[in-house]
Order: structure tokens, then sequence, then C-alpha cells
């Protein structure tokens, strides 16, 4: 049996919440989109592996589970059954049979208890011939926020509190004198209300503002944690690095022709690792460096700087980002990135051949730099452009940050 336990206190959140209460409760949401990755451990049992449960989605109040085992013979011999923690049997979707694998889906809520187990049953013998196990901490679970409730609470006798002023200025403009000194009593006291319900609609406007933009900086925050968990190692092929380049310890690379003119060529280096599908993601320390450019190539682009030796630059089959003259720019430098120029020392690379996307990010803010859509038809391979100063530009081992320290 394999049991997969996920915790995060809820101590060490209660430590790094804000006052927003907006926020407090947008994070109970968003927190599930943490375990948006695969489980994906085996063991054996005989000529059944345990079966791999699948963290699929949120859905309603509860969490979408996936059970499958493949690569099994005969599954039409075989059931799957989910079992909470007191052993007793939940309902589940029918099993879905192929030629190989049998899969079924359940939907776990916090109602039903955080431990859940799958288990593979011979129909014949009615045994067990194969299980994983899961156990999901509360926090993980949807809930809805107090303070959010009183926020809107407030908001709602905010308004019924201007609605009630109004409905009292029309009865005592009913009952006041005529006079001309009364009308203008009147006509002050309709002012200063006024103010009164401006200055408030600019409190509660600054408020929803804060709100938004606290919002904003946690999705950010969630998104490079999700690109995060798909952290791979990079080394650098010398085979195919500009010779006036120096590759140290495997993946950090600096400029030896300091001082020379007449440089030419693709002042790149290569990875030695080519991706053709899923989700990768790399950093690389840029430090203070002024001319800096990181991205990926074609298998392509590839061959072709090898057969000339890089003696030629890029010209196609490449997506990059660009750091010189204090600003980015995207695709080899031909355009500026607007809204994001704040200059970082470790940037991360995120390739997604399934969206068809490549994302860089500011690793110490947590926040996006940009993300810029590319047709992916062939293996695609990290490079990097460390400029033309001396300084080392390298892949660092990948550091995971505090539980949503943004929070």
């Amino acid at each position: 049996m394999i049991v997969y336990h996920f915790q995060c206190t809820a101590g060490q959140i209660m430590s790094v919440f804000p006052p927003s209460c907006a926020v407090f409760a947008c994070s109970w949401t968003l927190a599930i989109h943490l375990l948006s990755f695969l489980l994906m451990t085996y063991s054996t049992a005989g000529n059944t592996r345990s079966p791999l449960v699948v963290l699929d989605q949120y859905e309603g109040s509860g969490i979408r589970l996936i059970c499958k085992s493949e690569e099994v013979r005969s599954p039409e011999l075989l059931q799957l059954s989910w079992i909470d923690g007191k052993g007793q049997e939940l309902p589940a979707t029918p099993a879905t049979l192929s030629n190989s694998s049998i899969a079924s889906s359940f939907l776990l809520e916090w109602s039903s208890g955080n431990a859940v187990s799958c288990r593979i049953i011979n129909k014949s013998s009615k045994t067990s011939i194969g299980s994983t196990s899961l156990v999901i901490a509360d926090i993980f679970f949807p809930s809805t926020s107090l303070c959010m409730v009183g926020f809107f609470v407030i908001a709602v006798l905010i308004i019924a509190l201007i609605i009630v002023t109004i409905l009292m200025l029309k009865q005592h403009r009913w009952t006041i004198a005529l006079s001309e000194n009364d009308l203008l009593a009147l006509e002050e006291e309709k002012a200063h209300l006024k103010r009164v319900l401006e200055e408030e609609k600019s409190k509660v406007e600054e408020a929803l503002r804060k709100a938004q933009e606290e919002f904003a900086k946690t999705m950010a925050e969630l998104e490079f944690r999700r690109a995060l968990s798909y952290a791979v190692d990079v080394t650098l092929d010398s085979k195919c690095t500009h010779p006036k380049l120096n590759i140290k310890e495997k993946n950090k690379v600096n400029y030896l022709g300091l001082g020379q003119k007449g440089l030419t060529g693709a002042l790149i280096a290569v990875a030695n690792e080519g991706y053709s599908s899923g989700k990768m993601y790399w950093e690389v320390e840029v430090k203070d460096k002024l001319d800096w450019e990181l991205g990926v190539l074609t298998e392509t682009a590839r061959k072709r700087l090898e057969e000339e030796k890089l003696e030629n630059p890029l010209e196609e089959g490449y997506v990059s980002i660009r750091w010189f003259g204090r600003q980015y720019h995207c695709a080899g430098g031909n355009s500026v990135i607007n809204g994001q120029n704040e200059k970082c020392e470790v940037v991360g690379v995120f390739l997604d051949m399934d969206e068809e996307v490549l994302s860089f990010y500011n690793v110490h803010l947590m926040c996006p730099i940009q993300s810029i859509p590319a047709k992916f038809f062939e293996k695609m391979y990290p490079f990097f452009n460390p400029g033309n100063d001396d300084s080392f530009l390298g892949v660092r081992p990948i550091r995971i940050p505090p539980c949503l320290i943004s929070l």
C-alpha cells in the first residue's frame, strides 16, 4: 500500500496573512491549485501494479480524484473500489475499461473525511491485489471565510445607511419651513451629506482596489508555484557553444573575449537536454549582468548552429527574452515588453509544450515577467546568452519557497 499525505498547517498560513479579508478568503479557494501535479509512485504486487491516484480538479465543494491502473492483464476481470478511512466503500463512477487499463473517478468532499483508498479487486476471488491510499489535509478543502462574509455584510449595511440617509433627507425636506433661510440651511445640509457620501464611496473603492491587487498578486504566485513543480536539470553542451564562451561546472557560462572587437555569430550555449512534450521549468542566475538572453530553440536551428560552428547569428526557430538597455525584449530583441521592466537576479523559465507557451518569472518576487505563445512542432532546447561581460550566467538548483509567503 502507498499513502500520500499533503499538509500545510493553519499556523503557517495565518502567520503570513495580510489584513485584507478578501484575500484571506480567496487563498482558501485557490489552495487546491497547489495540488495540480500527478502522484506517480508505483509498487508491484504480482503481475498488477498499485493503481495511480490523480488529483484531477476542484469541483463544487470537493476534489475530483481519478484512480487508474495501466498495463494490466485482463482488465475485465478486475474492478476498482474506493474505501474511506473507516473501511467503508464509497460511491464512485463506473469503471472504464480499455485493452490494458481500468479507471474510475470519485468526488472527495470534506464531509466524507480526508482519507481515501483505491483498491484493485479480483472479481473472481474478491481479493485486493493492489491499493493506493491518499490523505489530504483539511486546509486544501474549500471553505467560506467569516472575514469575507463580514466584509460583504458591512458593505450591505453601508448601502442601507446611504439609502436611509437619503430617505430621511427627503422627509426632512418636506417638514421644514419654506422660508428662504430654511431653504438655504437645507441646501447646505444636502451638500454636506453629498460630501460625506463621496468620501465613503472613495474609501470603499480604495479598499476594493487594494483587494484586487492582493488577489492578482496571489494568483501570480500560485501560477509561479505551479510552474515550479515541473523543475528539471539542465546542463550545457560544449559542442554547441560559441568558441568565445567558457563553460564551468556543466551549467555555468561566461564570455572570454572581453575587450576584443569583431565578434560574430551566435554568442550562445545550447543545453544537452531537449524536450518534445510536457512541462519543464528551470532557473537561471543573471545577477547584475547588463545584457543577457534566455530562451529555447528548435532541433533544426540547433543542427544548423552545429554545422556552421555558431559563426552565424540566430535568425529563426527560437523564442527568447533578452535584457538590455534596462528593458526586457521578446523574440531576439524585436519588441519591448510593456509593464514589467524591473530587473531581477534570478529568472525562472517555464516551457509548456502542451499549452504551447514559454513563460518567464521573477523568482524573488514570484511574479511573471512575460509569457510568449509559440508553436512547438519539434524538440526544443534551452539556450543561454551571457552577454559580452566576463561574469557568469548559470542554471541553479531549484529552491522551494516557503508556503504561500505572499499571503
